[in-house]
């Protein structure tokens, strides 16, 4: 997904960008309150693109990196949780689901740091990176 943005910050090649209204905001029922256009984002400009506050250019946020983060954050822990109550009332037998439903917990809950660990070791491949400057170079 390819976004228009103005630099608002540098901060080495990290840059908080400010993302502009697309054609579809105009007819949007939520156009006053949408939060994409009242939020500054960080993005990493890992070709060392020369760009300046003020400018603006084309961001993207890789459609794999999106799903990858899902899965992290989103899907492995509600597979846990699945796989963690079946674990449970297979271990512990027990006349309640009680157990079953505690080990469901604790697999969600380590899946979780699991997908916040992966996701932090893989922090910069998750932001949006800088394409190029608006109306310069292919995008």
């Amino acid at each position: 997904m390819k976004e228009a943005a103005t630099v608002t910050k540098i901060d080495g090649d990290m840059v908080t960008i400010a993302v502009k209204m697309q054609e579809g905001c105009g007819v949007c029922g939520n156009n006053g309150t949408c939060k994409i256009r009242m939020s500054n984002l960080l993005a990493y400009n890992k070709n060392h693109i020369s760009i300046k506050e003020g400018e603006n250019v084309i961001v993207e946020v890789p459609s794999v990196e999106q799903a990858k983060s899902a899965f992290w954050v989103l899907g492995l822990p509600l597979i846990m949780l699945f796989v963690g109550y079946g674990v449970g009332a297979l271990v512990f037998r027990a006349p309640t689901e009680g157990p079953a439903v505690a080990s469901a917990g604790a697999g969600f809950v380590l899946a979780l740091l699991v997908g916040m660990m992966v996701q932090r070791r893989k922090r910069l491949e998750s932001f949006p990176y800088i394409l190029a400057k608006e109306g310069e170079g292919l995008y």
